[in-house]
């Protein structure tokens, strides 16, 4: 059967299955077609950037983390203002309605997260390549996710204005500072899928971007002078450069990882960063801590006896160790036996408000 001999409603139920390239492809194919998307065109559409570039919901809150602070004729301080766009944030929908403006701008953050889709496997089979294989599709959904959260958290928190304002980590006394408080509204399993994310966010670094001196020693034997000009030093100074280069947000990384090949145009792309950039080290991997600390120290089976080993960045087994391993356990990808884990228990205990819901308060509120 001809699809020129299909009716409307059948049509509009073809696009609903489509991705957004292949929708606009379908509307230009006979007017027809073109009539059948008009018809329904902001569901339509809508639907068809949820297949593409999905889960919606935390791509409209990327979104808003870029929107201008709002202005005021009155004297209001930059925490102030964060968190108000924080719990904007927050109070975004599930399902939100979307704009013909809103979708617009959220087609940039959509194709850079499909180009981490395609390089993404290369990293997560770095060690174990001769299982490398490309993502399922509900795999790539929860790797978008995840970029989205780290994206957001990125724009909120490792700004100039805010790294400015408070350059420092998270304060785990104060339960009401904003970069722990965005955390608590993802639930555990969208926190480990974070972290890996972040994890492969500092191999990158560390390995294909800004190798240290023993990094490229265990690998070539070069003399000082060549060591200097490809290597970017070792020890406590080298650490504390990984902890502000982690400030990158996926955009930067993907251009750095594409488009650089010498020390000299990575330095460049570094300082054109600003002073900030250089003077404050990146916060999540320390609020990623903190609300696993909240949450009991989510050790579960088969974690015993390894600090935070659940969240993968705050993991002490290196690369390099002979028994370390890219699987992740509540992860991106899918492990034997795994599947179907988004009805874990870990799966539904976000805290929509950001609030702090410790034994403290929970006590107070019984008496």
């Amino acid at each position: 059967m001809s699809i020129i001999t299909l009716s409307t409603e059948i049509i509009q139920k073809i696009y609903e299955s489509c991705e957004l390239i292949d929708a606009l492809h379908l509307s230009q194919t006979s007017k027809k077609n073109y009539s059948a998307l008009r018809g329904r065109y902001l569901h339509l559409i809508g639907q068809a950037m949820n297949n593409s570039y999905g889960p919606i919901a935390p791509l409209v809150k990327l979104v808003l983390s870029t929107e201008p602070e709002k202005k005021t004729r009155r004297p209001v301080g930059t925490e102030i203002r964060r968190n108000a766009l924080l719990d904007r944030i927050i109070q975004t929908p599930s399902n939100p309605t979307l704009s013909i403006d809103l979708m617009k701008k959220m087609l940039r953050y959509g194709r850079t997260a499909a180009q981490w889709i395609e390089i993404f496997p290369q990293f997560r089979w770095r060690l174990d390549y001769k299982n490398r294989r490309f993502l399922r599709p509900h795999e790539q959904e929860r790797l978008r996710r995840a970029i989205y959260h780290y994206w957001t958290y990125s724009n909120l928190f490792h700004d100039e204005t805010y790294c400015q304002f408070n350059p420092g980590y998270p304060d785990v006394f104060r339960r009401d500072d904003p970069r722990i408080r965005l955390l608590r509204t993802y639930s555990t399993i969208e926190l480990i899928q974070l972290s890996e994310y972040l994890t492969h966010i500092i191999q990158v670094i560390q390995i294909d971007l800004y190798p240290s001196d023993v990094s490229i020693h265990a690998i070539h034997s070069f003399p000082s002078k060549a060591m200097s000009k490809i290597a970017w030093g070792t020890g406590a100074v080298y650490r504390l450069l990984i902890d502000d280069l982690m400030k990158y947000d996926p955009e930067d990384i993907l251009h750095l990882f594409n488009n650089t090949s010498v020390k000299a145009e990575r330095a460049g792309y570094m300082f054109k960063k600003g002073t900030y950039f250089n003077d404050s080290p990146a916060s999540l991997r320390k609020a990623l801590r903190s609300v696993s600390e909240e949450r009991g120290g989510i050790v579960a089976e088969g974690f015993k006896g390894v600090d935070h080993p659940v969240f993968p960045s705050s993991s002490t087994t290196s690369l390099g160790d002979e028994e370390a391993s890219e699987d992740v356990r509540f992860g991106i990808v899918d492990l034997k036996g795994d599947e179907g884990f988004e009805r874990h228990a870990w799966a539904n205990d976000a805290v929509a408000s950001g609030a702090y819901c410790g034994k403290e308060e929970v006590i107070e509120d019984a008496d």
